[in-house]
């Protein structure tokens, strides 16, 4: 299968989940996330701190009792590596390389290296507008801009909040 072919693929795969309603395995994800202690900020912070770049995507995972799955991009632009944080203590428990040229397809690393809105400071702003604590966090493109793709557990029900490159976030 092409690269396109899976990325094409892939985005449909993601479109049908976005789409579909939170349930089974997906929500109790979502639960252990939002009940976290370390919250998803704060895996970042450990993420990066680790990595020694930015990062472009966390999720919560069930995986070994639940984790957070960070991905940093080097501060060179060269590398891009998932780290597990730990929800409970907030421990980088360990990390795999990610290969950056499917990754990076659409969205050149240099360009989000240089954007004015980081991922920490997009979910700040996705919490604020839902209302909620973010569970799942991506860059994306969107107009030939790096922009956010926020997940958000609220009080209501999950929420998916978009945030452009100059912080402002809509409901999706």
């Amino acid at each position: 299968m092409s690269t396109v072919s899976r990325i094409a693929l892939g985005a449909f795969a993601l479109g049908a989940v976005a789409l579909a309603p939170v349930s089974g395995a997906r929500a109790d994800e979502t639960e252990m996330a939002k009940n976290a202690k370390v919250s998803l900020v704060q895996a970042i912070d450990a993420a990066e701190a680790k990595g020694g770049g930015k990062a472009t995507e966390v999720e919560f995972e069930d995986d070994n009792g639940g984790r957070w799955e960070v991905k940093v991009l080097s501060a060179t632009g060269d590398k891009l590596t998932e780290y597990y944080v730990d929800p409970n203590s907030g421990q980088v428990t360990g990390e795999a390389n990610q290969p950056i040229e499917v990754y990076f397809t659409m969205l050149k690393p240099a360009d989000f290296n240089k954007a004015s809105t980081q991922l920490k400071a997009a979910v700040a702003a996705a919490e604020q507008l839902a209302g909620g604590k973010a569970v799942s966090a991506e860059v994306e493109r969107e107009s030939g801009a790096v922009a956010y793709e926020i997940d958000v557990a609220a009080a209501d029900g999950k929420k998916d909040v978009k945030v452009d490159a100059n912080g402002k976030a809509v409901l999706d």
